[in-house]
């Protein structure tokens, strides 16, 4: 049995990536198996480097600033916990920091879309959180897709059933997009906390994502809202999104609005059946590990 040692920031109810990094591990301990976290900043003690291993254990660790989330099993990797573990990197990870012979990379984004390089090493194993995600130039496997799903629903649920006015829009990992829609009396919820940003959800008729991956589309549609992804010029929408599940409630550009409004009412059980589906996800790829590693390392 390996252990699984999975590099993460620190826990943010707002950033999809470090979410289900944590809950990656939470679930992996689920089935019984060794899991950690490695706080993304923390140095290896070999680096040698005193002033910062210093600055690591003051700013990060007396003042608590690396967050884990209550609910989710999530104990910190100590360095001894490397040797012949299985080290998982999202794909934003530049090399191997944790020097481990054992890496899987988890595709949360295209890889380089937001780092805007890749530097990845050889005989790594690789997953993707979507098919859209999935770089075949560098994973020619497309059925590893490792999907883990966290959902706010105590949060986000519709309220409002009468008037709604104006709009709301996403930037997020789409900041540096061109704005396409009417700005007046147009809300940016990308700052806001959960509750306000289900507030909003709650007031207005339309929602306007610049980010074509993001959560928030689910949670706005979760709301009631009528939510407008921005289509990205030569992306069409099964390139977008494969599957029609996916779609769901959200549509490519203002021409799929109909197809979007009535198939809203299908994504909230869609999202409680992949909800469901976690732990079978988890388990394959504690397979796919288990079998790819202990033939590369004979």
């Amino acid at each position: 049995m390996n252990k699984y040692i999975i590099y993460t920031p620190s826990f943010d109810e707002n950033n999809g990536g470090a979410i289900v990094l944590h809950k990656l591990c939470d679930l992996i301990k689920k089935t019984g198996n060794d899991a950690y976290l490695w706080p993304e900043k923390k140095p290896l003690m070999k680096i040698k480097n005193l002033y910062q291993i210093y600055r690591y254990y003051k700013k990060i660790l007396k003042k608590g600033s690396f967050k884990t989330f209550h609910l989710f099993d999530t104990p910190i990797a100590e360095e001894k916990d490397i040797k012949d573990g299985i080290v998982i990197y999202p794909e934003i990870v530049s090399g191997n920091p944790l020097e481990s012979e054992n890496v899987v990379r988890w595709f949360l984004n295209k890889p380089g879309h937001l780092s805007r390089k890749i530097n990845y090493g050889k005989n790594e194993l690789y997953f993707f959180y979507l098919p859209a995600f999935n770089d075949k130039n560098i994973n020619f496997n497309e059925d590893n897709l490792l999907k883990i799903t966290f959902f706010r629903t105590d949060i986000y649920y519709q309220r409002n059933f009468r008037n709604r006015e104006g709009s709301c829009y996403i930037l997020r990992k789409g900041r540096e997009r061109k704005i396409e829609h009417d700005l007046r009396d147009s809300i940016l919820i990308d700052n806001l906390t959960h509750e306000e940003a289900a507030d909003v959800f709650n007031k207005v008729k339309y929602c306007y994502s610049y980010d074509l991956y993001t959560l928030y589309t689910a949670y706005a549609v979760f709301c009631g809202c009528t939510v407008i992804c921005i289509p990205e010029d030569g992306l069409s929408e099964k390139e977008w999104q494969s599957k029609e599940e996916y779609r769901y409630g959200r549509a490519y550009g203002v021409e799929n609005i109909k197809k979007a409004e009535e198939t809203k009412d299908l994504l909230f059980p869609y999202f409680r059946q992949e909800e469901n589906n976690d732990n079978k996800s988890v388990e394959r790829f504690i397979e796919k590990c288990e079998k790819f590693f202990n033939v590369q390392n004979k």
